[in-house]
């Protein structure tokens, strides 16, 4: 089968987060039986090697089994990706994205099947004939523009933008909308974000439409390059360690401690945005009486909550940490931490409780979409459990369970080895994804 991928960014050639690794991750996993190809904007600022493709704006390169083809085009030819700074918007994305798509459409009937990555792309599902899989990755950036000149530029019909058309939302162009109503089948990264996309409340107003579709969405958990994430051989790590061997790992946790300058005690890691939507607000209610008790935190990434955290570290400057995001670093913070923190008000999937289950270090999460899927508790769980789960999002179900993996540690070394164990040995590969999409693959083909 020949598969077409679209997207706005791929890592290792364009990436600002989670997007890019898990476009790269699953075009290499499904390339183990599939032709694939990744198609994504030739940004001024990303490696973009290759050759020009003959008479077409295309750059062609070959990336071990998968090809990636780069789009050569001014509207790209600006620093940064979606913007010139990270975390900034060009006013032009809408433009400069349905550009894109047209250009995505054109190739389409060279494929099988086309597989469409977030809103930035998503119209290109109403420009093809060809079977298309989309996939939401975060539904809070649908990608809005002006309707008329949306479709214009996508050539698309103009009952597109009628009004409750296939593209238009509030009289403007939704992308991500059209990539809903399009696509032969619609997905997203894990199978709790989809059923809470089907609630008005969690679906940033697409709720309605969802649960309209023929073919209910279906939820795929997000994977990790296990090859690179593994604790057996990171070079960044002081010592290997592995799930039969956990000796090695109290070397991460003495160089974690080292390394930034805080005191002992029951080391929670953090790695992401400083945000409230990852619900460390949560943390500011009991955060002194935590701190008494011998938590200690280390917090890696920006975001809009730095100064609470900033805060914090002023308060307590031998218990806390904040630092910028590190990507070598982070594994330390992974590798040597006692636990997770990731008590997120709503997660899609999530990447960082994956890391740091790859790496012995159980987190402390919230019931909310991906890590529902992929977090599961010990006490709810006792022969398969992972880490520790609070349900209700306040912060005193968060300070409880932050006392409840502290107690197992200290008080059961036995329990706690079988909660490293059990997230280190299970199968977190893309290989294992891209299974799961190989079949939707054959259900929209004809």
């Amino acid at each position: 089968m020949k598969v077409l991928f679209a997207s706005a960014e791929c890592a290792p050639f364009a990436r600002t987060g989670g997007l890019g690794n898990a476009v790269a991750g699953l075009a290499h996993g499904v390339a183990d039986n599939h032709e694939v190809t990744v198609a994504v904007p030739g940004y001024r600022d990303a490696d973009t090697p290759g050759r020009k493709v003959a008479g077409r704006p295309w750059r062609r390169h070959r990336d071990g089994d998968v090809e990636i083809l780069f789009w050569l085009d001014e509207s790209f030819d600006r620093p940064g990706i979606y913007g010139p700074v990270p975390s900034s918007s060009y006013d032009d994305n809408w433009e400069r994205f349905a550009r894109f798509s047209a250009a995505v459409s054109d190739l389409a009937g060279e494929f099988d099947v086309v597989h469409l990555h977030d809103g930035h792309v998503g119209a290109i599902a109403l420009a093809t004939a060809v079977p298309t899989v989309f996939t939401i990755h975060n539904a809070a950036y649908p990608m809005i523009g002006p309707l008329g000149p949306s479709v214009e530029i996508l050539g698309l019909s103009p009952k597109a933008s009628v009004l409750g058309g296939d593209m238009e939302w509030f009289g403007e162009a939704n992308f991500l909308k059209a990539g809903i109503v399009g696509a032969t089948q619609t997905t997203t990264v894990s199978p709790g974000h989809a059923r809470e996309l089907n609630v008005d409340a969690l679906s940033f107003g697409l709720g309605g439409i969802i649960r309209g579709l023929f073919r209910p969405i279906l939820g795929v958990v997000n994977g990790i390059d296990t090859t690179d994430w593994d604790p057996k051989k990171d070079p960044v790590l002081p010592k290997p360690f592995s799930a039969s061997d956990l000796s090695g790992r109290s070397a991460s946790r003495a160089a974690l401690l080292e390394t930034y300058g805080i005191e002992d005690g029951f080391v929670l890691g953090n790695v992401g945005r400083m945000s409230g939507q990852k619900g460390l607000g949560l943390i500011e209610y009991d955060l002194d009486t935590l701190v008494d008790e011998g938590v200690r935190f280390i917090f890696m990434g920006s975001g809009d909550l730095d100064p609470l955290v900033g805060s914090w570290v002023d308060r307590h400057p031998r218990a806390i940490v904040h630092v910028p995001f590190d990507e070598p670093a982070s594994r330390l913070v992974f590798a040597g931490s006692d636990a997770y923190l990731m008590p997120s008000q709503f997660e899609p999937c999530g990447l960082g409780q994956i890391y740091a289950m790859r790496y012995g270090t159980p987190p402390i999460a919230h019931f909310t979409g991906g890590l529902e899927d992929t977090v599961f508790d010990i006490d709810e769980d006792p022969a398969d459990g992972t880490g520790f789960v609070f349900r209700s999002f306040n912060h005193a179900s968060l300070t409880k369970t932050i006392r409840r993996a502290m107690r197992y540690r200290l008080a059961m070394p036995g329990l706690w080895t079988r909660i490293q164990t059990n997230g280190m040995t299970h199968d977190w590969s893309w290989r294992a994804r891209a299974k799961e999409y190989e079949a939707i693959y054959e259900s929209v083909v004809p």
